[in-house]
């Protein structure tokens, strides 16, 4: 053979080759009884996210041959995908669309007839730049006989989509992906049945009515469904009961995934953990005591304390006593007051003996069989009626009300024990603004609270005294290098507006507690409260004060009180309430698991009159235009109000190890167990954790 001859025809066997392993083009490689292709779709991209790139693997097989689902049933196996040669390609997901069953005699088998084609969601690493996706793929395809059949595939993904044929095909094929809702078709009850005999019992309402409907199990490798059988309930609805083998030898479920189909019609939904497995293991664990922390566990939890104090410092609940802090640190008058080494002393025994009084209560509370909780105090009429009491003392003291007759004896002791400065003075000051300041939970707060709350009342008291320290940490700082006292300005006039200013702040604080006592206990007793406090109050400005400044301060106090009661109880009419109303929903945990068993994903907030941080997660968050949406479309929202004491809430909250709010959790298909929210939210995380719970999980199998 000639040197001519040679060349030629190692270029025609490179083209040959060239020809049988590309698809860029989107042709077909044929094989034995199946042609595969690779086909490359448009682009989405995201503001803040990455593009991602839609693709479809093309399968077509002759006349009577058949390939496989993710889950094939009593034989074969799935198809397998290996996408490591690609380039700028994160990660590639492959969706299902609906299978069929295939039955020889009493072998099932779940997959496809003679067409399919995989959509592929691929996530591309560098949006703006042209991506390259291989693909070695195992296909398992039946007839009378099985082979295997093995094709390697490429195509390019260029910057800018030029495919929208393609786009059309993998649009249509994506329509018969089971999702979880559709059109016409709803899964209603969900549950796995033991007695007599393990079984799956579905309800679904369809319209128009189900034909001939399909079920399908998978998720876990040792559990399997046999053939439905289907009953009639009534107006478009069904029962299906599917035999389920393998629950006494899979251990734990941890999921088992539905689907349900009919002609070109299907949904899907997610089985929570195994009921009776979970009822057993909470049942064990509440007949376990709790168990002795090790000294490197309570050293931790001790840390945690420590910075979770010093941070509730920074907490919205802390806003509206922050002017106490303020006359402590600025009133430090030589001449009159202790020295402020010794009065940042008290101010810091003040508030680690609130946490300490807090950690004897709750431990009573906790031996005699009661629920216990962070914040719970603000639930209580009494305790809500002496704090403002003792608000008004303070807020009479700072505007120069001094002499408060009976039956006001108690605030004005307390207001001439601050009005003097002296060092109970400035421990007063430490205990009430502590207690004021704990209607919420903060970051590592209620770990530390969750921690002590299950343990016995030497641990309780050793882990809130540290969480005192931890807040009053500022004022031991203080008094330990008294010389950053001097930084502060000299008391003058000025402090005459400074403490009409806090005084503001006081008569604001009470006036929100105040309006939880209306929620409480009723209108009639904030009411009567109220006009208690207010009208002595007057008479004495009247008695001390020219008439000018005690009218302008009588309307400053009612203008400021109408102003927040409007802004606690009257909605602002705006355009997101007319485009997104969120139809909340009660807190029926039953009811959760039903909605995240149909394939819906339930938002849960919890909170309450008395909780600063929930109104601040509530205005800035929850009401936000894009959340708002969100919550209002495809999502389930709950709403539960712990404003007064429940059990249930309680109980609830105790079993994700929670003891005060705020409290948030999205479930979903992608989180049967839910996703627990910071206390602090922002609108990113809420909309995060709703697409991570929206999410139905694949198997391994499913990406590269």
């Amino acid at each position: 053979m000639s040197i001519r001859h040679l060349g030629r025809l190692v270029l025609l066997l490179g083209l040959l080759h060239l020809a049988a392993t590309t698809a860029a083009a989107g042709q077909f490689r044929p094989q034995a009884n199946v042609d595969t292709r690779l086909l490359v779709g448009d682009i989405t991209r995201a503001d803040d996210g990455p593009a991602t790139a839609w693709a479809g693997l093309d399968v077509r097989l002759d006349a009577g041959w058949h390939t496989y689902w993710r889950s094939p049933g009593d034989a074969g196996a799935p198809p397998e995908f290996d996408w490591s040669g690609s380039r700028n390609v994160a990660d590639v997901t492959v969706e299902w669309p609906a299978p069929s069953r295939f039955s020889e005699q009493d072998i099932d088998t779940f997959g496809y007839a003679e067409h399919v084609l995989f959509p592929l969601r691929v996530r591309l690493e560098d949006g703006a730049a042209p991506a390259h996706l291989t693909l070695k793929t195992v296909l398992f395809v039946c007839s009378v006989i099985c082979t295997q059949q093995e094709a390697d595939l490429e195509a390019d993904i260029p910057a800018v989509s030029r495919r929208p044929n393609d786009q059309a095909l993998i649009d249509e094929w994506r329509q018969s992906v089971p999702r979880a809702s559709s059109p016409g078709l709803s899964i209603t009850a969900l549950r796995i049945d033991r007695q007599p005999k393990p079984q799956l019992l579905l309800e679904a309402h369809a319209t128009p009515p189900l034909h001939a409907p399909d079920v399908f199990l998978d998720g876990d490798d040792a559990v399997s469904g046999g053939r439905p059988q289907v009953s009639t309930i009534s107006d478009g609805g069904v029962r299906i009961a599917v035999p389920v083998q393998g629950l006494d030898r899979a251990g734990p479920v941890q999921r088992l995934r539905v689907t349900l189909v009919d002609g070109d019609r299907s949904i899907e939904a997610m089985l929570p953990v195994d009921v009776d497995q979970a009822a057993h293991a909470s049942a064990a664990k509440a007949a376990t005591p709790a168990p002795r922390p090790s000294a490197a566990s309570i050293w931790a939890i001790l840390g945690v304390a420590l910075l979770g104090g010093f941070i509730l410092n920074f907490m919205p609940c802390v806003f509206p006593v922050l002017s106490l802090k303020l006359v402590s640190l600025v009133d430090h008058d030589p001449a009159h007051a202790p020295s402020p080494r010794r009065a940042f002393l008290a101010t810091a025994a003040g508030i680690v003996a609130s946490f300490v009084t807090l950690a004897i209560i709750l431990s009573a509370l906790k031996a005699a069989g009661a629920e216990v909780g962070w914040g719970l105090q603000f639930q209580q009429p009494a305790f809500l009626i002496a704090m403002i009491i003792v608000l008004a003392a303070f807020g009479a003291n700072l505007l120069g009300l001094f002499e408060i007759s009976l039956p006001w004896w108690i605030a004005g002791r307390l207001g001439n024990a601050a009005s003097r400065r002296t060092m109970a003075g400035h421990a007063i000051n430490g205990f009430v603004m502590t207690l004021l300041a704990t209607p919420c939970s903060a970051p590592f707060v209620g770990t530390a609270v969750a921690f002590a709350l299950s343990q016995a009342a030497p641990q309780i008291l050793l882990v809130f005294t540290t969480l005192g320290l931890g807040m009053a940490a500022p004022y031991l700082s203080l008094a330990a290098a008294p010389g950053l006292a001097a930084l502060f300005p000299r008391p003058g006039r000025w402090m005459l507006k400074l403490r009409a200013v806090a005084a503001a702040a006081m008569a604001a604080t009470a006036l929100w507690l105040l309006i939880v006592l209306a929620d409480i206990s009723g209108p009639p007793t904030a009411v009567i409260l109220a006009a208690a406090l207010l009208v002595p109050a007057l008479i004495t400005a009247a008695l001390r004060f020219p008439l000018r400044r005690t009218i302008a301060g009588a309307s400053l106090a009612i203008a400021t009180g109408l102003a927040l009661t409007a802004a606690t109880y009257i909605k602002a009419p705006d355009g997101r309430d007319r485009v997104a109303e969120i139809a909340w929903q009660p807190l029926a945990p039953a009811e959760i698991a039903a909605q995240v068993r149909a394939g819906h994903t339930v938002f849960v907030d919890i909170g309450a009159s008395w909780c600063v941080t929930c109104k601040v997660n509530e205005k800035l968050v929850l009401d936000s235009t894009a959340v708002r949406s969100r919550l209002a479309s495809g999502v389930v929202a709950v709403k539960a109000d712990w404003t007064s004491p429940s059990d249930a809430i309680a109980t609830y909250l105790r079993s994700f190890g929670r003891y005060g709010l705020p409290f948030n959790i999205v479930y979903g298909p992608g989180a049967p167990n839910g996703i627990l929210l910071p206390e602090l939210l922002t609108p990113q995380t809420v909309l995060d954790a709703i697409d991570t719970a929206s999410t139905i999980p694949h198997q391994e199998n499913d990406k590269s």
